[in-house]
């Protein structure tokens, strides 16, 4: 007759201590299920679950749309934020029904956005109803007043909705990201898109922009030095004909020297009606000054190309990913396994993703089932009593091996995934 006492009695080098359990009689029957008290926390502090300190739970999928079906209500205060797209704003729709059984959705108060935030974008006729005609609706943005509250709704898609988050995002429970094995990948709002949009400011708070795939820079300071090759030949036009184009020389350098092309180098002026034209002095082109402005230019597009490639490098690094997001077993796997005439180990090989809960039978008496690894260790493996259990990472069943402590046959029960 198997225990069914509530408590088990476990070895505990010479002391005893009680585990209270439930004897289980359907489900996982004939079996012990242990009462366990929960905690979280990180590996060097726990927090005890209590009504006052509940567990917290990320609610999130890995490879499918996560649905929520039914009406959704919420407890507290909540934003209701949209999105932006590159730089266009995504529109935050707030929509009533059609039927004639159903009110309009009416708004009482002020609509607004986070401050110093998105403005709120309202497109066509929006309605907001108050069932309750002894209370106030207010919907507000959060610096004046309680976060707007959402019930009912659809499930979120992922090809076709984001979510923007804005603000501090605290997280609690996991563990540090470790630089020698973790990687971060960050994407972008649209759906596939591998690249982050980014604002560049100026120190006053403006936008920076740009022109197809250039970013319009202006050069500021009191030089500038490039290297560059001119013809031998320059030339100045003017793209307007009806805007004069003006020649001075420097205030305090010689004059512009103009003249023309000819043998005797006579400058023809043309004009419709009779224009007085004089130039007087000696005007010099200097082309070390030129150099230098140009040489000057260079050395600033140089240390600019410079903080672009740290900016791809950042990139290149966030693109590599978290790649070691465990893998969720499809199936589970469990049996019972016969250990009949000498040392076993399952028939077929079977990869798991988180490991395996072994059981001795409780028909096996006196007799130990030894596990052990991939060579005989009679003496050395770990003794598993009747009744008990106990559970193994592993990555495939044919990874550990069982035999018996005294005479054949002995069994075990087992669950894997």
């Amino acid at each position: 007759m198997p225990d069914i006492d509530p408590n088990l009695i476990i070895d505990v080098t010479g002391n005893t201590a009680s585990v209270a359990t439930d004897y289980s009689t359907s489900g996982i029957t004939n079996s012990h299920i242990q009462i366990m008290k929960m905690a979280w926390g990180d590996a060097n502090t726990n927090t005890r679950v209590t009504t006052s300190n509940p567990l917290p739970i990320n609610i999130q999928t890995i490879t499918a749309t996560l649905g929520v079906t039914g009406s959704v209500g919420g407890l507290g205060n909540f934003k209701i934020i949209n999105g932006v797209s590159g730089v266009t704003t995504i529109p935050l729709v707030v929509a009533g029904t059609t039927s004639s059984s159903y009110s309009a959705v009416q708004i009482n108060g002020y609509v607004q956005g986070v401050t110093s935030g998105i403005l709120v974008g309202v497109t066509g006729s929006v309605f907001i109803n108050n069932p309750n005609t002894s209370s106030t609706l207010r919907i507000q943005g959060y610096t004046s007043g309680t976060e707007v509250g959402i019930t009912g709704g659809r499930r979120l898609n992922s090809s076709t909705d984001s979510v923007t988050v804005s603000g501090t995002v605290g997280i609690t429970g996991g563990r540090y990201l470790l630089p020698g094995y973790d990687g971060v990948r960050i994407f972008g709002g649209n759906s596939g898109e591998t690249m982050i949009p980014i604002t560049v400011r100026d120190g006053s708070g403006n936008s920076i922009g740009s022109s197809g795939g250039a970013l319009n820079v202006n050069l500021v300071g009191a030089g500038i030095t490039a290297t560059v090759s001119i013809s031998t030949l320059v030339g100045i036009c003017q793209a307007d004909k009806t805007v004069p184009l003006f020649v001075a020389g420097a205030t305090a350098g010689p004059a512009v020297r103009v003249k023309g092309t000819g043998a005797s180098d006579a400058l023809p002026v043309l004009w419709t009606t009779a224009m007085p034209v004089s130039v007087s002095g000696l005007v010099t082109v200097d082309l070390n000054l030129i150099n230098t402005a140009l040489t000057t230019i260079q050395s600033q597009l140089t240390g600019l190309q410079a903080e672009v490639d740290y900016i791809t490098d950042i990139y290149s690094k966030l693109s590599t990913g978290i790649n070691t997001i465990p893998v969720k077993p499809s199936q589970v796997q469990s049996g019972v396994l016969t250990i009949s005439t000498s040392r076993t180990t399952f028939s077929q090989s079977t990869a798991l993703y988180s490991g395996i809960t072994i059981k001795a039978s409780s028909s096996n008496g006196t007799k130990d089932v030894i596990i052990s690894g991939n060579s005989p260790q009679t003496s050395g493996g770990y003794p598993l009593s009747a009744g008990q259990s106990m559970f193994i990472e592993t990555n495939n069943l044919q990874n550990l091996y069982f035999e018996s402590s005294g005479a054949y046959p002995v069994s075990i029960s087992y669950i894997a995934s």
